[in-house]
Protein backbone atom coordinates (compact mmCIF):
# COMPACT_ATOMS: atom_id res chain seq x y z
CA UNK A 1 0.00 0.00 0.00
CA UNK A 2 1.30 3.32 -1.00
CA UNK A 3 1.52 6.11 1.57
CA UNK A 4 2.09 8.36 -1.51
CA UNK A 5 -2.05 9.30 -0.82
CA UNK A 6 -4.24 7.23 1.24
CA UNK A 7 -7.33 8.01 2.92
CA UNK A 8 -7.81 5.70 6.30
CA UNK A 9 -11.36 5.05 8.29
CA UNK A 10 -9.97 5.27 11.56
CA UNK A 11 -11.17 2.88 14.26
CA UNK A 12 -12.39 3.61 17.49
CA UNK A 13 -9.75 5.16 19.75
CA UNK A 14 -7.46 6.17 16.62
CA UNK A 15 -8.42 9.48 16.63
CA UNK A 16 -7.84 9.90 20.07
CA UNK A 17 -4.21 8.29 19.91
CA UNK A 18 -3.52 11.10 17.64
CA UNK A 19 -4.42 13.81 19.23
CA UNK A 20 -2.09 12.13 22.34
CA UNK A 21 0.46 11.41 20.10
CA UNK A 22 0.69 15.06 18.84
CA UNK A 23 0.65 16.65 21.82
CA UNK A 24 3.48 14.18 23.20
CA UNK A 25 5.23 15.30 20.32
CA UNK A 26 5.13 18.41 21.33
CA UNK A 27 5.88 17.99 24.91
CA UNK A 28 9.16 15.60 23.66
CA UNK A 29 10.55 17.92 20.87
CA UNK A 30 9.15 15.61 18.38
CA UNK A 31 9.80 12.13 20.10
CA UNK A 32 8.55 9.41 17.87
CA UNK A 33 6.85 6.28 18.48
CA UNK A 34 3.42 4.54 16.87
CA UNK A 35 4.75 3.66 13.77
CA UNK A 36 3.62 -0.07 14.56
CA UNK A 37 0.32 1.38 14.45
CA UNK A 38 0.25 3.56 11.89
CA UNK A 39 2.04 0.83 9.54
CA UNK A 40 -1.23 -0.67 10.16
CA UNK A 41 -3.73 1.62 8.56
CA UNK A 42 -1.22 1.04 5.13
CA UNK A 43 -1.25 -2.33 5.00
CA UNK A 44 -1.67 -3.48 1.68
CA UNK A 45 -5.51 -4.99 0.84
CA UNK A 46 -6.91 -3.40 3.91
CA UNK A 47 -10.87 -2.72 3.30
CA UNK A 48 -9.79 0.79 5.60
CA UNK A 49 -7.78 2.10 3.38
CA UNK A 50 -8.15 3.94 -0.02
CA UNK A 51 -4.74 4.34 -1.88
CA UNK A 52 -5.34 7.26 -4.03
CA UNK A 53 -2.78 5.41 -6.45
CA UNK A 54 -0.58 8.58 -6.89
CA UNK A 55 -3.62 10.90 -8.09
CA UNK A 56 -3.59 12.89 -5.04
CA UNK A 57 -2.94 16.03 -7.16
CA UNK A 58 -5.05 15.11 -9.62
CA UNK A 59 -8.49 13.96 -7.68
CA UNK A 60 -7.54 17.82 -5.70
CA UNK A 61 -7.84 19.61 -9.36
CA UNK A 62 -10.69 17.92 -10.95
CA UNK A 63 -12.78 18.53 -7.28
CA UNK A 64 -11.08 22.22 -6.72
CA UNK A 65 -9.81 23.26 -10.40
CA UNK A 66 -6.44 24.29 -7.96
CA UNK A 67 -2.76 22.21 -7.53
CA UNK A 68 -3.39 22.89 -3.56
CA UNK A 69 -5.71 25.79 -2.94
CA UNK A 70 -9.82 25.47 -2.62
CA UNK A 71 -11.79 26.30 0.01
CA UNK A 72 -13.88 23.61 2.03
CA UNK A 73 -15.12 20.31 2.35
CA UNK A 74 -13.91 19.76 -1.74
CA UNK A 75 -10.29 20.44 -0.92
CA UNK A 76 -9.79 18.11 1.47
CA UNK A 77 -7.06 16.42 -0.41
CA UNK A 78 -4.51 18.41 -0.44
CA UNK A 79 -5.48 22.08 0.83
CA UNK A 80 -3.90 21.20 4.31
CA UNK A 81 -5.53 24.44 5.86
CA UNK A 82 -8.54 21.83 5.82
CA UNK A 83 -8.46 19.64 8.49
CA UNK A 84 -6.48 19.06 11.85
CA UNK A 85 -2.79 18.59 10.91
CA UNK A 86 -1.71 14.99 12.56
CA UNK A 87 2.07 13.35 12.62
CA UNK A 88 3.17 10.22 14.38
CA UNK A 89 6.77 8.79 14.30
CA UNK A 90 7.08 8.08 9.95
CA UNK A 91 4.65 10.43 8.58
CA UNK A 92 1.88 13.26 9.37
CA UNK A 93 -1.57 13.78 7.26
CA UNK A 94 -4.83 15.68 8.43
CA UNK A 95 -7.56 13.99 10.57
CA UNK A 96 -11.28 14.73 9.67
CA UNK A 97 -14.25 14.10 12.55
CA UNK A 98 -17.35 12.05 10.97
CA UNK A 99 -19.33 15.27 10.48
CA UNK A 100 -16.68 16.53 8.37
CA UNK A 101 -16.24 13.50 6.55
CA UNK A 102 -20.36 13.62 6.02
CA UNK A 103 -19.79 17.29 4.47
CA UNK A 104 -16.88 16.32 2.17
CA UNK A 105 -18.57 13.13 0.64
CA UNK A 106 -22.29 15.87 0.41
CA UNK A 107 -20.14 18.18 -1.47
CA UNK A 108 -18.55 16.03 -3.50
CA UNK A 109 -22.13 14.36 -4.78
CA UNK A 110 -22.74 17.72 -5.22
CA UNK A 111 -20.06 18.72 -7.69
CA UNK A 112 -21.51 18.74 -11.47
CA UNK A 113 -20.05 15.83 -13.69
CA UNK A 114 -20.04 18.27 -16.44
CA UNK A 115 -17.18 20.41 -14.15
CA UNK A 116 -15.45 17.27 -13.38
CA UNK A 117 -15.28 16.74 -17.38
CA UNK A 118 -13.98 20.30 -18.01
CA UNK A 119 -11.12 20.13 -15.35
CA UNK A 120 -9.89 16.52 -16.97
CA UNK A 121 -9.90 18.24 -20.52
CA UNK A 122 -7.36 21.52 -19.23
CA UNK A 123 -4.00 22.13 -19.65
CA UNK A 124 -3.45 22.63 -16.08
CA UNK A 125 -4.47 19.48 -15.39
CA UNK A 126 -1.33 17.83 -16.83
CA UNK A 127 0.81 19.85 -15.34
CA UNK A 128 0.64 17.80 -12.01
CA UNK A 129 2.09 14.97 -10.92
CA UNK A 130 2.31 11.82 -12.11
CA UNK A 131 1.48 13.03 -15.60
CA UNK A 132 5.06 15.15 -16.08
CA UNK A 133 3.70 18.32 -18.49
CA UNK A 134 2.22 15.82 -21.30
CA UNK A 135 -1.40 15.35 -22.40
CA UNK A 136 -3.51 13.20 -21.07
CA UNK A 137 -4.15 9.84 -22.72
CA UNK A 138 -7.67 8.65 -22.65
CA UNK A 139 -6.53 5.99 -20.56
CA UNK A 140 -5.22 8.28 -17.77
CA UNK A 141 -8.02 10.15 -17.95
CA UNK A 142 -10.50 7.21 -17.43
CA UNK A 143 -7.91 6.01 -14.23
CA UNK A 144 -8.33 9.59 -12.95
CA UNK A 145 -11.95 9.28 -13.14
CA UNK A 146 -12.13 5.76 -11.66
CA UNK A 147 -10.30 7.11 -8.91
CA UNK A 148 -12.56 9.81 -7.60
CA UNK A 149 -15.23 7.52 -8.42
CA UNK A 150 -13.83 4.97 -5.68
CA UNK A 151 -13.29 7.99 -3.32
CA UNK A 152 -16.21 8.99 -3.94
CA UNK A 153 -18.08 5.41 -2.42
CA UNK A 154 -15.40 4.98 0.18
CA UNK A 155 -16.14 8.41 1.57
CA UNK A 156 -20.02 8.08 1.39
CA UNK A 157 -19.74 4.84 3.28
CA UNK A 158 -17.22 6.44 5.79
CA UNK A 159 -19.93 8.99 6.31
CA UNK A 160 -22.89 6.99 6.40
CA UNK A 161 -20.86 4.89 9.28
CA UNK A 162 -20.03 8.16 11.23
CA UNK A 163 -16.38 7.40 11.52
CA UNK A 164 -13.27 9.63 11.45
CA UNK A 165 -10.77 9.39 8.39
CA UNK A 166 -6.71 10.43 8.54
CA UNK A 167 -5.79 11.94 5.07
CA UNK A 168 -2.22 11.84 3.93
CA UNK A 169 -0.34 12.84 0.52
Amino acid sequence: MSTNGAVVRLGEGDLDWLRGHLADQAVNNGGGGGDERAAAWFAAGDPDTYDLDGASLGVHFLLTGTERGGEGPLSFVANEAFGAPVRWASGHGRAFEPAAVAAIADAIEATAARLVRQRLESAALATLPPFSSRRLGDDEKEWLLAVLQGLMTFLRHAADDGVALLVTL
